[in-house]
């Protein structure tokens, strides 16, 4: 029994190594952006619900600068492009910017882990 539970400790040690050598060169920043843009890739652009998290539009029901952005971009990933430049025109401008810091932020996370020899 005590050598199962020693052998299932090495294990378990075994894997979170394997599992942090993976996940040290993703970068968190870039993996948020990744998943923002595709939960607005799969969401229904025709919804009529709107989340913010703009102070101003809570308090006082001020329309934010951003109001639209993301019915934009979920527009844009169906194929509707000219309903996501009416919706809002920095739609299209906003994916390409987080598509390219993503990048950027996981390239850079590559080539520092195969520098400290991570990989």
């Amino acid at each position: 029994m005590l050598l199962k539970i020693k052998l299932l400790g090495n294990l378990y040690l075994q894997v979170m190594k394997k599992i942090n050598q993976i996940f040290s060169y993703l970068d968190f920043e870039a993996l948020f952006w990744i998943c923002a843009l595709l939960l607005l890739a799969v969401s229904d652009p025709y919804s009529k619900v709107h989340y913010t998290l703009f102070l101003p539009s809570i308090l006082f029901d001020i329309p934010s600068p951003g109001y639209g952005l993301g019915h934009s971009i979920s527009h844009f990933f169906h194929g509707n492009i000219l309903l996501s430049f009416k919706t809002h025109p920095l739609g299209i401008i906003t994916i390409i910017v987080l598509l390219g810091r993503s990048v950027s932020l996981l390239r850079k996370s590559y080539y520092n882990s195969i520098k400290k020899g991570q990989l």
